[in-house]
């Protein structure tokens, strides 16, 4: 192991110590007073979000754009403190602090026996949530579609936990043929679609009015297989209560060519997503470039 990945593991360790002898209340108010600082400090990220918000929201004022962002880091700090408890909790504890809502979307769908494609997205306590996630279907034996971390031990046990209740994980960069394969087993498979993708294996469609690089990779997979699409996704509802949500599949009339379906399907994922992040603003991971290279933006916005 690099000198790297030991100081992170050490600080994961000591993180998760401290958390576990420090009361709830008090590692909140804590974490939600750092992460307001670590934003008004403007690093790139909070820079981004703020560019992001612009676009977002052109007649807000600067200040509500940055009372906005200011709470979407509250939230990935909180996020931080659920997942490193989580880790230590029971199966049984997960669904209580989390409880699923809309499984029968789920059950429907793969009724129809081509599996099921989960559309979500970096929002509330989306750690939590894929735990949640792979227990409330762990009938079906759900897989996980994510990008590995450089430091290994560390990402095993993330590992552990994403794979409760014998969920598999799939990594992003060699997908293809294992989501086929979870598919065809008539199971279903969890994909975030919320960031930004290489223009060579995205599609420009509409989010919050604009159009941005988006992965055609879900409805590609969609349109060859004909697996119905449910969005999910997870609130945070208190200050230790989360709610999982899965919505009714997403109906879309395809046209018979290929690539113009495509292009239907992943602007229908967009609509979908960005319903849920209007609706929950402060809890959506607002600090990346998601508009890169957009068409209808002059330049860059994160310059």
């Amino acid at each position: 192991m690099a000198v790297r990945d030991h100081v992170e593991l050490a600080l994961y360790h000591t993180a998760d110590a401290l958390i576990a002898r420090v009361p709830l209340e008090t590692t909140q108010r804590i974490v939600a007073a750092g992460a307001r600082k670590v934003f008004d400090a403007q690093g790139k990220n909070a820079r981004w979000a703020l560019a992001n918000l612009r676009i977002a929201y052109p007649a807000w004022t600067d200040a509500e754009r940055r009372g906005l962002g200011r709470e979407s880091y509250v939230n990935f700090g909180l996020n931080a403190i659920d997942y490193l408890r989580s880790a230590h909790w029971s199966d049984e504890e997960v669904l209580a602090h989390c409880p699923l809502e809309g499984l029968e979307h789920v059950e429907k769908a793969l009724k129809k026996g081509k599996g099921a494609l989960l559309l979500t997205l970096h929002i509330g306590a989306w750690e939590v949530g894929v735990q949640a996630i792979a227990l409330g279907l762990a009938a079906h034996r759900p897989s996980v579609v994510g990008r590995p971390m450089r430091n290994k031990r560390l990402y095993d046990r993330i590992t552990g936990t994403r794979t409760r209740g014998g969920a598999e994980l799939i990594d992003r960069r060699r997908a293809a043929q294992q989501i086929l394969r979870a598919l065809r087993g008539g199971r279903p498979v969890g994909l975030l679609l919320d960031q930004y993708s290489r223009r060579s294996r995205g599609v420009f469609v509409p989010f919050f009015g604009v159009r941005c690089s988006t992965s055609a990779g879900m409805a590609t997979l969609a349109v060859r297989t004909g697996a119905p699409v449910v969005p999910c996704y997870v609130l945070r509802a208190g200050p230790d209560r989360h709610r999982g949500i899965f919505l009714p599949e997403l109906e879309i009339e395809y046209t018979g060519d290929r690539k113009r379906d495509i292009e239907i399907a992943t602007a229908c994922y967009n609509v979908a997503l960005e319903k849920i992040v209007r609706a929950n603003p402060e809890q959506w991971m607002w600090g990346h470039r998601r508009f890169r290279h957009s068409p209808d933006l002059d330049g860059d916005p994160y310059r």
